[in-house]
C-alpha cells in the first residue's frame, strides 16, 4: 500500500481551503439563485452580512478553520489527538468572527464546554449529521494516509473529532467516510471512480453508505455532474453534501473543474466545495492546482507552512521517521498568525 507524500498533503489542505472559499459567498443559495444573480461562480467573491460585516474574496469558513485547528494540534502533539488542545482551539474560534459560520449545535456544545472544559459530548442518536462536521474527517484522512492502514484507528480518530461537539453516530460515520475517502485519494491506490464505492463498502450500512453507492452508480452510468448533484442533493445533511462532494471530485477533470462544479451546484456550497477540493487536491497534489486559485486564496501562506509539519507528524506517528528534536522546545511548527477580523 502506497503512502501519501508531502505534495499531496499540501494539495489536500489547499484544495479544501480553495473549495471552501469559492463556496463562501453563495453558501445557502440554491443553484437557481446562483445562475440568476451570477450566471456561474468562476472565481472568489466577497460576502456582506446584514449587519454590514464583510468577508473579502478568498477567505474560507469554519470547515477549513476547524480542519486547520485539528492539523495544528496533531502537529504539536506528534500526530496524536488531544481533545483538550483541539477543544480550546475551537473555543478561540467561537469567540471570534468564525462563529458566523459555525452551526448552532457546534456553538452550543462549545458554550457548554467553556464552563466545564469537558470536550466530549455523549452519544445522541437524534443529534444532527451535517456536512460541516463531516469535513473534520479531512485531516484525519491525511493522518491515516501514511504507513499501514488501520481502519479501526481511523474510525476512532474520526469519532474523537466529531464528539468534541456532536454525538450523532451518523455524524461520526460521515466524518469517517470523508477520512477514508481522503486517505484513498492521498495514497493513490484506488482510481477516483472507485472512491464512492469503496467508501460505501467501508461504512457498510446506513443512509450515507447507500447514498455513496448511489453516487457510484451515477458515476458508472456517466451522468453529468450537474444532473448528478440534483439527484444527490447538495444541502446541509451529510447524506447529501458528502456524496455530492465525492461525485464532483471523482468525475470532474481535475481539481478546478471539481470545485467549480461543487460550488455551482448550490446549497451548502462551502462544505461541498471544501470536501470536493480536499479529495481532488489529495489526488493531484499541489502541482495539479492552478496557480491563480492559490495566489488569490487568503491563508495560503499559513497552509503552505503547516502542511510539511503535519506531514512529518503523520510520518512520526506511523514510525516512518525518527527525529529526536521533534517535540522539543523550539521544534514546534510556526505559530498561526492572529486571525484577521474578517474571519
Amino acid at each position: 500500500m502506497a503512502s501519501a507524500n508531502e505534495d499531496r498533503f499540501l494539495g489536500c489542505l489547499l484544495g479544501m481551503a480553495i473549495g471552501d472559499a469559492l463556496g463562501m459567498p453563495v453558501e445557502g443559495w440554491p443553484r437557481e439563485r446562483i445562475a440568476a444573480r451570477l450566471g456561474r461562480v468562476d472565481g472568489y467573491g466577497r460576502r456582506v452580512f446584514a449587519d454590514g460585516a464583510e468577508i473579502k474574496p478568498g477567505e474560507f469558513t469554519d470547515e477549513t478553520e476547524i480542519a486547520l485547528a485539528i492539523v495544528e494540534t496533531l502537529t504539536t502533539n506528534g500526530g496524536h489527538l488531544d481533545r483538550d488542545l483541539i477543544g480550546n482551539r475551537l473555543l478561540y474560534l467561537a469567540r471570534g468572527e468564525s462563529k458566523r459560520w459555525m452551526g448552532a449545535a457546534t456553538l452550543a456544545a462549545l458554550a457548554a464546554a467553556d464552563d466545564t472544559l469537558a470536550f466530549e459530548v455523549p452519544l445522541d442518536e437524534d443529534a444532527p449529521a451535517t456536512g460541516d462536521v463531516a469535513a473534520r474527517g479531512v485531516p484525519i484522512g491525511l493522518l491515516h494516509a501514511v504507513g499501514a492502514f488501520d481502519p479501526a484507528a481511523l474510525r476512532a480518530d474520526a469519532e474523537a473529532v466529531v464528539r468534541l461537539t456532536h454525538g450523532s453516530p451518523a455524524a461520526i460515520a460521515a466524518a469517517a467516510a470523508v477520512a477514508f475517502g481522503v486517505q484513498l485519494a492521498a495514497r493513490g491506490d484506488a482510481l477516483p471512480d472507485r472512491w464512492a464505492r469503496d467508501t460505501s463498502d467501508f461504512l457498510g450500512t446506513g443512509e450515507l453508505a447507500e447514498r455513496l453507492a448511489r453516487a457510484a452508480d451515477l458515476g458508472d452510468a456517466g451522468i453529468p455532474i450537474d444532473d448528478a448533484l440534483r439527484d444527490l442533493g447538495t444541502g446541509e445533511p451529510a447524506a447529501e453534501s458528502v456524496p455530492a462532494a465525492f461525485y464532483a471530485a471523482m468525475t470532474a477533470a481535475g481539481i478546478e473543474a471539481a470545485v467549480f462544479a461543487a460550488v455551482n451546484g448550490g446549497g451548502d456550497t462551502d462544505t461541498v466545495g471544501a470536501i470536493a477540493g480536499a479529495l481532488a487536491g489529495a489526488s493531484c497534489g499541489v502541482s495539479g492546482i492552478p496557480q491563480a486559485l492559490i495566489d488569490d486564496l487568503e491563508g495560503r501562506i499559513y497552509i503552505s507552512l503547516a502542511a510539511p509539519w503535519f506531514y512529518r507528524a503523520a510520518q512520526r506517528r506511523a514510525s516512518r521517521v525518527i527525529d529526536l528534536r521533534f517535540g522539543e522546545p523550539g521544534a514546534e511548527p510556526p505559530p498561526r498568525p492572529t486571525l484577521p477580523p474578517s474571519h
